[in-house]
């Protein structure tokens, strides 16, 4: 009986044991997720963002067509990291706290850049992550 006990005993502590691990495997995969794209130095996060970065301020609308063709090739190119995907927003409130998902999808890029007159001036304006990472980009009508 001391025997059958002691038995219980260990196998208790064995799926016990194992019960912790995968809690703390599943604490670790959800933290690694949510970091996401702070594993990239600030040199990569310059080079990501000088992609971008000339198309700051007052455009004409082939430059703002031209912004638009790049965003897609972008998030074609980052399908699988959703960290370096960008959304393109028809206003100049670019904030990455509440991004509009569907201005990442081509199908919504395109919509907007045929709404883009090439004869008119744009304000582009852009929303970051907290570690610097272009997010989003507002495309607003001068």
């Amino acid at each position: 009986m001391e025997n059958a006990s002691k038995a219980l005993i260990i196998a208790g502590a064995i799926l016990l044991s194992i019960a912790i691990i995968g809690v703390g495997m599943a604490v670790f995969q959800s933290a690694q997720q949510s970091v996401g794209d702070a594993d990239m130095s600030q040199e990569q996060v310059a080079a990501f963002n000088s992609k971008f970065l000339s198309y700051e301020g007052t455009k004409n609308g082939a430059s703002v067509r031209a912004l638009c063709d790049a965003v897609r090739n972008n998030n074609a190119q980052n399908a699988d990291d959703q960290s370096k995907r960008i959304v393109l927003t028809e206003s100049a409130a670019a904030d990455p706290a509440t991004p509009d998902a569907a201005g990442t999808e081509s199908a919504a890029i395109s919509t907007i850049k045929n709404k883009i007159n090439v004869g008119r001036r744009y304000k582009i304006t852009f929303g970051y992550t907290a570690t610097g990472l272009i997010k989003n980009i507002g495309i607003e009508a001068q």
